[in-house]
């Protein structure tokens, strides 16, 4: 194991046993909050804007992947019949699934290409909202004195294990600040159609 991979694994343990040392070495005391930003997220009204542009940006990359695999099965069927023709010469259909394949390989690459536009994309849009979620939860942890602040959940998966209850839920404090409550809706994404 190397050092870098070892000093990476402790880095939480060393984060963590700064925090508690941090009451020792003077007198303020060591507060804790945490939130789920995901509810957060989705009551944002920004939130269904980007999944309204994504899903755009979706439905535009689907068509143009579709009119690639129709234009494949053209081939595929003109590869078909000159492999029936008489007339036509080996170099000829060699040619011709040359091109079937080049044509395969040119959709599969923009397939991928349309996956990382759409994540990249994400991202970009994602990024205001994410600073204005960032902003209120630095504002209430502020106001409520607070040394960290924990994400409950990430990629809903649990990442905060246990909290006890000197640890102060920030996530409806957040959604007040930014004017949203438990009560708004998650966004929905928009229909395909």
């Amino acid at each position: 194991m190397s050092l870098r991979i070892a000093s990476l694994r402790l880095l939480p343990a060393l984060i963590l046993a700064a925090a508690f040392a941090a009451p020792a070495a003077g007198a303020q005391t060591t507060r804790f909050g945490y939130l789920d930003p995901d509810i957060i997220i989705v009551r944002m009204p920004e939130y269904s804007g980007v999944q309204s542009q994504l899903q755009e940006r979706q439905r535009a990359i689907a068509a143009e992947l579709q009119s690639r695999e129709d234009s494949i099965r053209t081939e595929i069927e003109a590869l078909r019949a000159l492999g029936q023709s008489a007339v036509a010469s080996q170099a000829a259909r060699q040619e011709r699934e040359q091109g079937v394949m080049r044509m395969q390989a040119e959709y599969e690459q923009r397939q991928q290409s349309g996956l990382q536009e759409l994540g990249r994309r994400e991202a970009e849009l994602l990024q205001p909202v994410l600073e204005r979620l960032q902003t209120a939860i630095d504002e209430v942890a502020a106001q409520q004195n607070l040394t960290m602040v924990f994400a409950a959940r990430a990629n809903n998966a649990p990442v905060l294990l246990y909290a006890s209850d000197a640890a102060v839920n920030l996530t409806e404090p957040v959604m007040s600040r930014l004017g949203l409550s438990m009560d708004t809706p998650a966004a929905t994404p928009p229909d395909n159609d």
